[in-house]
This record gives C-alpha cells, structure tokens and sequence, in this order.
C-alpha cells in the first residue's frame, strides 16, 4: 500500500467484449505501492486487454477503476462512464507502459527516444531531459548506446531503451505487457534482470508474463486468469509451488518444465 493505504489500482468488476466475444468476465484487481503483481494465463485469457484497460488503451464495458485512490471510470446504469480526457491524460502520466514490440521511433536516436516524452509532455528542458535519459541508460546498461538508432542494437536492447524510455516519465506503476516475447531466448535474460533490478528498487510493477521463472522469482504476488477470469491469485509460492485449482495445475503442467 501506499502513504494513504490506497491501492495504486483497484479494479472491479470489470468486463470487456469485443464483438459477440466476452473478453474480461468481471475481473477484480488490486495493486498496492512497491509490490510486483505477475499476470499468467494461457493465450487468450484477457491478461493484456485487461492491463491496456487499466491504461486506457482499451475502453472497458462496465465495471470500475481508480488510480491511486481517484475513479477513471466508474459503472453507471450498467455503463462505464470515464472521467474527462483532461483528467484521463493527468492520470495515465502515472503509468508507463513497456510493450511486446518496443515501439521505438526508428528516426530517433536511442537517447532521443527516451527524452522526446519529459520535453513534449512533461515540458522539462532538453537539458534536464538529456541529464535524466543518460542516467537511466546507464542504469539499464546501456549508455554506450545513447547515439545508436534502433535498428542498429539487439531486440534485448531495444526492450531495455523501452524500459528506460518509460521510467523517463516517473510512473508510479510500470506496465509490461508480454516484454520478452518478441526476443529470442538469448536475449530475454537482460530484459529480466533489468526487472529484476527495478523489483528490487520496489517499483510498482504490473507484469503480463509468460515467464514462469520470474513470476516465481520476483513477483510479490502472481493472479492466474482464464477464458476471462481470475481463476487463482495468491503470492508467487501460493499460486506457483502449490496451486489449487485443476486449470492452473494443468497450464503450469504444460509451460513450466
């Protein structure tokens, strides 16, 4: 919890369709200051709509949602009503969003991709902008590459300047969104440990993962969805070395040899 003992996201009961098809089934959610929550599930079970919900990425049909103590969207006669646009931008500022595929602008530099943010939203200085990206390239290991552009550093880097790139802001919650998927086995160690590094720091982190090993190792709590909902949630040791329910038993059967 934070100061306050205020969830820095609280969800309830929210659902979500796409079309005919029923995404998120009324999914419950808290996520407190410093605690590392793993998101698990087989492919399809609503882990990364749910977390793009929590970032306004995607709209959700009913259900609530509060930032640090403050409603984003409430449920009013069975509708999700949001709070203003204005409101809506001063709360996502709280959040950094790291995705599968880095989404780096491939005409800026590994430096500017990590300033453009502070200076065009924050409205720092370039200077202070520069000073504050070269320290957290340097804390991701990579301030040899500041004036390389994205298309000449590995995937594992590329993942690390977007991590970098979404600590810039000083979110008060990190969202990653599947951050190793999209690199080869090789490479996904560095994005981990980098994880591992800001875990340790306690940054509040929200972690869609496939990575069995991290949840394990690093998340202080770990919720285990399915077909939409959260069939188990409990700390890592709970849900992970001893599940209870046959749907979880079986997906760790299949993914965590």
């Amino acid at each position: 919890m934070n100061e306050t003992g205020v969830p820095i996201v609280e969800a309830q009961g929210i659902y979500k369709r796409f079309g005919e098809l029923e995404v998120l089934c009324g999914i419950d959610l808290k996520v407190s200051k410093g605690e590392v929550v793993a998101l698990i599930g087989p492919s399809g079970s609503g882990k990364s709509t749910l977390l793009r919900s929590i970032n306004v990425l995607e709209r959700i049909d009913r259900g609530s949602i509060a930032i640090d103590g403050s409603p984003m969207v409430q449920e009013t006669q069975g509708k999700a009503q949001y709070v203003s646009d204005t409101e809506l931008r001063r709360m996502r500022r709280k959040m950094g969003m790291v995705f599968q595929n880095f989404n780096l602008f491939p005409h800026m530099s590994v430096l500017e991709n990590v300033m453009v943010a502070p200076v065009q939203v924050l409205g720092r200085s370039k200077r202070e902008a520069e000073e504050k990206a070269m320290d957290l390239l340097g804390k991701v290991g990579l301030l040899d590459k500041a004036t390389n552009y994205p298309y000449e550093i590995s995937g594992g880097q590329k993942q690390r300047v977007a991590i970098a790139r979404a600590l810039a802001m000083d979110p008060e919650l990190l969202c990653f969104d599947e951050p190793t998927s999209a690199l080869d086995p090789e490479l996904t160690g560095e994005v981990l440990k980098t994880m591992q590094d800001l875990a340790r720091e306690r940054m509040t982190m929200l972690v869609v993962t496939h990575e069995i090993g991290f949840a394990r190792d690093v998340a202080d709590r770990v919720v285990f969805m399915d077909r939409g909902i959260v069939v188990e949630e409990g700390t890592s040791r709970e849900v992970l070395s001893a599940p209870s329910h046959p749907r979880l038993k079986a997906f760790l059967g299949l993914v965590d040899r």
